[in-house]
């Protein structure tokens, strides 16, 4: 009989990321930029680009058509795989809430902080109440 032990990095993170705009209006706009960011990275294979030697780490036309577009230019290629990650996203009024398991948050932040909004990051595993608060 063979025993295998591993070890790996994969952690269940249960981010929730909260962005507070000041209008429904602009939560509205991220949300639907968020959706364009989502489809490009998926048909762009964001996870390879991610996963790719740094001087291999480039923007599709398509994509950065979307960057100029938005004005997204913090957005760095190794951020699109975020976007392709399972995650949730929830828009209520001027707040969007986007819950993951995923620790590599930093794509969502800049477009949030880009788009002016206030921005909250906590574990739902440490904070509970926080999490069912936000819905």
């Amino acid at each position: 009989m063979k025993i295998w032990t591993g070890y790996g990095s994969e952690h269940s993170m249960n981010l929730v990321l909260i962005g507070k705009f000041k209008r429904a209006k602009d939560a509205e706009d991220v949300a639907d930029v968020l959706k364009k960011l989502s489809e490009q990275a998926t048909k762009d294979d964001a996870y390879a680009i991610a996963h790719a030697a740094p001087e291999d780490q480039r923007f599709s036309d398509a994509m950065m058509a979307l960057v100029r577009q938005h004005k997204l230019y913090t957005l760095a290629p190794a951020d699109l795989d975020q976007f392709t990650s399972e995650h949730s996203i929830d828009q209520e009024g001027a707040t969007i809430k986007i819950s993951t398991d995923e620790a590599e948050v930093s794509g969502f932040i800049k477009l949030f902080v880009e788009s002016g909004a206030r921005v909250e990051v906590y574990s739902a595993h440490h904070h509970p109440d926080e999490s069912a608060k936000a819905d």
